[in-house]
């Protein structure tokens, strides 16, 4: 999960005592809209790193009966497949518009901004922040994220939603844009440090909630989890209330989008398995559905779609042997440290710790010898890049090249094409001649998540992928050894589960980038 909560919270440690009381709140009752009354409202509710291994192994304990509740009258499913790199800020920006990295433009938690010429960091770690500039990375994460990173010619599904008559509402997600402005209250002390002067609006669904910056009235006053020790709002305990409240108080819209992010933690320190974790955050969204009379009655009267945004992979216990140190392999090379400012002639490294960016900054040229470089660590899974309209890959487990791109005579499950030559068990594709189809094994959508990430950039990169249990190294990135963690592209991490009751109709295709059309469907079927 993006780690914003430790940047907000880093930020904000000078602003305990303060208040920011939001007077304008957002209400569902206020909203101007078409007089649309759909059978059924949807609740779409995100479980930080839920999988379905977790899930299935809760249900053999009995510890789950919400989730229970919703699978025994509903649809289950484990091979939900991320976009890449699996990080929920990327990951939320495709469930929410639909689209892949190379359409929506938010390529990963860091990456480097070409026509600033700046890496942008929407929070992956308080010290890296702090050497990139504290009120960038703030405003980043709080501002730019939603209004001006977010590709504008994207349409969100809050803004579908919108222009089609029906009220839209979202608790705690990262990705929020709609067509609503809401004033964001921050603290005194941290408006004046920003120079903000209490100017400072986001756009966002007709009712929005995020942490103690934004607030519905209807939670006006109510003593919630949003203090200085709760990371300010940005918790399960808060989105789990802030939704009772909407749904108590006759506020709740027809489209209704919570993030419950806390189990993301607890896996990156503990163990993606951590049953006690994820049996904490289900215990939570009980409480969702006992804001109605029963839970029989939730799915009279709603749609429940819960969703992992991605799965985690297992981390080596030895920290050596685990970390995979970029800096060490292109020791050759000149780095730009997170403190400078990035110079021609410089590499530099947009780590999404199980993926990463290396930026050849003007002089693309270079990184067909980086990729080269990085095969010397056999923990590397696949070193790609751009060249001549094709996506190279090379692995240090081939001696041979595989290139592909888009538009092609193999098909792949979900109707996508592909031109495909060279070595295709360096991508563990299999082949199947007779009916021109290819099967994904270790990598559900790799030619997909590949060309989409390198097509999300301005500037051409080299991206490089970490073999299972290892984890990529760099100024400031986290190392959670023996723990979880997330990013890359392997099954591992870009499978999570999905859980869909309240409705009969199926979803066409499991990945989380077709989840926006399948909802948009949901209410073309009223």
């Amino acid at each position: 999960m993006m780690r914003f909560w430790l940047l907000v919270g880093m930020v904000l440690l000078i602003l305990a005592g303060c208040n920011g009381e939001n007077e304008g709140g957002a209400s569902i009752q206020q909203a101007e809209k078409e007089d649309k009354d759909p059978n059924k409202k949807v609740v779409f509710v995100i479980i930080d790193s839920m999988m379905g291994s977790l899930v299935d192994n809760s249900l053999e304990k009995g510890t789950i009966p919400a989730l229970e509740f919703l699978i025994e009258n509903g649809q289950y499913y484990k091979d939900l497949v991320a976009p890449f790199p699996s990080m929920s800020v990327v990951i939320e920006s495709s469930m929410v518009t639909g689209e892949m990295p190379n359409n929506h433009k938010i390529p990963g938690l860091v990456w480097y901004k070409d026509d600033e010429q700046r890496l942008v960091d929407y929070g992956s770690t308080i010290q890296k922040a702090a050497q990139l500039g504290m009120k960038q990375a703030l405003f980043d994460s709080l501002y730019h994220l939603n209004n001006t990173h977010l590709n504008e010619e994207s349409t969100t599904i809050f803004e579908a939603l919108q222009e089609k008559g029906y009220t839209t509402g979202s608790v705690n997600t990262l990705i929020y844009r709609g067509n609503t402005n809401h004033d964001m209250h921050l603290p005194p002390v941290l408006d004046n440090w920003l120079g903000m002067n209490g100017s400072l609006q986001t756009k966002g669904p007709d009712l929005l909630a995020f942490g103690s910056v934004v607030k519905p009235k209807v939670v006006e006053n109510k003593n919630f989890p949003d203090s200085l020790f709760s990371q300010f709002g940005l918790n399960d305990e808060y989105s789990v209330e802030v939704t009772k409240e909407i749904i108590k108080n006759g506020e709740q819209p027809d489209f209704l989008m919570v993030f419950l992010p806390d189990f993301d933690k607890e896996a990156h320190d503990n163990s993606p398995h951590y049953r006690k974790g994820f049996e904490r955050a289900e215990h939570l969204f009980q409480d969702i559905l006992n804001a109605y009379p029963s839970w029989e009655q939730a799915l009279e009267e709603n749609i429940f779609i819960v969703v992992g945004d991605h799965g985690q992979d297992k981390l080596l216990d030895d920290e050596v042997e685990m970390a995979i140190d970029l800096e060490s392999i292109y020791h050759d090379y000149e780095p730009a440290r997170l403190q400078d400012q990035l110079t021609p002639g410089e590499i530099a490294f947009g780590n999404n710790h199980r993926m990463s960016y290396v930026y050849a900054l003007e002089n693309e040229q270079l990184l067909p010898r980086l990729a080269e470089t990085a095969m010397v660590d056999k923990r590397i899974a696949h070193a790609s890049w751009l060249q001549d309209g094709w996506v190279h890959v090379i692995s240090p487990d081939y001696d041979d090249v595989v290139r592909f791109r888009k538009f092609g005579p193999w098909a792949d499950r979900y109707d996508q094409t592909w031109e495909i030559e060279g070595n295709e068990d360096i991508l563990t594709i299999k082949k199947d001649s007779n009916k021109n189809e290819l099967a994904y094994v270790d990598y559900p959508d790799i030619l997909n998540q590949l060309y989409s990430a390198h097509h999300a950039h301005d500037n051409n990169t080299l991206i490089l992928t970490a073999k299972p249990g290892h984890v990529f190294k760099s100024q400031g990135s986290p190392l959670h050894v023996g723990g979880g963690e997330h990013g890359g592209i392997h099954k591992n991490e870009t499978l999570a589960a999905l859980v869909i009751s309240g409705t009969d109709k199926e979803p066409e295709y499991l990945r989380m980038v077709d989840l926006k059309d399948y909802i948009l469907q949901l209410y073309d079927d009223e």
